[in-house]
């Protein structure tokens, strides 16, 4: 064997090596752990807040990272790991700390959905071509079952063992999350382009159509549907009331039970995004570049901040402060109580993902592949003695 062969074999099984120990595995220890931040919006109901959150409002960078593809999915966050699909048909993880790289799974297709995390099993549907919804177990980075799904919405929710999922075909479909098989399969009259939120045994799903309709999470069947204004793109927001958005600029609010419309408002620029609810107030943000505080009993306007430029990222509501990017890669903080803008930051790349939150920092996307962290450094503050 001559040198220059043998050299090129041993850098061959180096990158061989590299590639394998790049395979993101999950610690044992995480099991049992809360995520906090599983699911596209947050939780089940698509709120869009950490109610209890302590981010302080201030945009200070903690740390800033750079994926080789573009992120392509939701942001979700669990065991104190941040994870996203990128173009490069992998899923990423980093360490919230420390922004540290902790490796990546490879996929068959690009990963569109996020992920939804049920102990150590990961769920994620891949784009068109592929069209496959997968399970993943993360302690050893191995697939459990698969199953064809048509042009998957952006997001997917839990229930007890029953994995949601809706797709551009217009169909809802509850999979067990164990075994992939169907449990049951509801269909609409329209594309079906955002995820089901849930309340109290209850699904409901945003149609383009213009229709929202209203499934039993039991079995599947329809309980009833509701046209609404105009055509449903985003996921809508389920608790006393259901909050919906459209992308001719309104905003509305149904009765859970029945249906009946509680109020409705319009505002000054198309709807791309989700509305956000935290305590009593209902927030929004719209295309034209308002950021909107309503009543959420009444719709009854509370405030208003008017930022200039393109929103179709959804904010979230971290404690006291409403976030928010723009299509300018700005980050804006306003005080949820009155709108005063508290802190805006410049980053590098439109932001086009809703952010996320682990409660204490901030994580934001932008369409050249940056992510950055933004929040408090509590060890640095406790080590300096302030």
């Amino acid at each position: 064997m001559t040198g220059f062969f043998r050299n090129f074999l041993l850098i061959l099984m180096l990158a061989v090596c590299l590639g394998c120990s790049s395979r993101y595995h999950m610690n044992c220890n995480d099991l049992g752990s809360a995520p906090a931040w599983p699911y596209y919006r947050g939780d089940r109901a698509a709120s869009g807040a950490v109610e209890n959150g302590t981010f302080n409002g201030q945009l200070n960078l903690l740390w800033e990272t750079k994926t080789n593809g573009k992120v392509v999915g939701p942001l979700t966050i669990y065991h104190q790991t941040l994870v996203f699909p990128d173009s490069k048909k992998k899923i990423k993880y980093y360490d919230v700390k420390s922004g540290h790289y902790l490796g990546k799974t490879a996929c068959k297709g690009i990963p569109q959905t996020g992920l939804v995390l049920k102990d150590s099993l990961a769920y994620f549907s891949s784009a068109p071509r592929n069209n496959t919804l997968r399970c993943l177990n993360l302690l050893n980075n191995k697939w459990l079952w698969k199953q064809p799904v048509k042009d998957a919405a952006a997001g997917s929710i839990l229930l007890d063992n029953s994995l949601i999922i809706s797709s551009g075909e217009g169909s809802v479909i509850a999979f067990d999350a164990r075994n992939g098989k169907v449990v049951w399969k509801a269909k609409t009259e329209g594309k079906l382009v955002a995820p089901a939120s849930y309340s109290d045994g209850k699904l409901y799903q945003p149609g383009s159509d213009g229709y929202l309709y209203v499934f039993s999470a039991t079995d599947g069947h329809e309980l009833f549907r509701v046209k609404t204004t105009g055509p449903l793109v985003n996921a809508v927001v389920a608790d006393k009331l259901v909050y919906v958005t459209d992308v001719l600029g309104n905003v509305s609010a149904y009765e859970p039970v029945a249906g009946s419309k509680r109020w409705q408002v319009q505002l000054s620029g198309p709807i791309w995004t989700s509305p956000v609810l935290s305590g009593e107030k209902l927030f929004v943000g719209h295309s034209g570049g308002g950021l909107v505080a309503l009543q959420a009993s009444s719709g009854n306007e509370l405030w208003r901040y008017e930022t200039g430029e393109v929103i179709k990222a959804s904010p979230i509501v971290v404690g006291n402060y409403l976030i928010t990017g723009t299509m300018a890669g700005k980050v804006y903080v306003l005080k949820t109580s009155d709108g005063t803008l508290v802190d805006r930051k410049t980053v590098d790349g439109a932001i086009a993902f809703s952010p996320v939150s682990d409660g204490q920092r901030l994580f934001i996307a932008t369409r050249k592949g940056k992510i950055i962290c933004f929040g408090e450094d509590n060890e640095k503050l406790t080590q300096t003695g302030q």
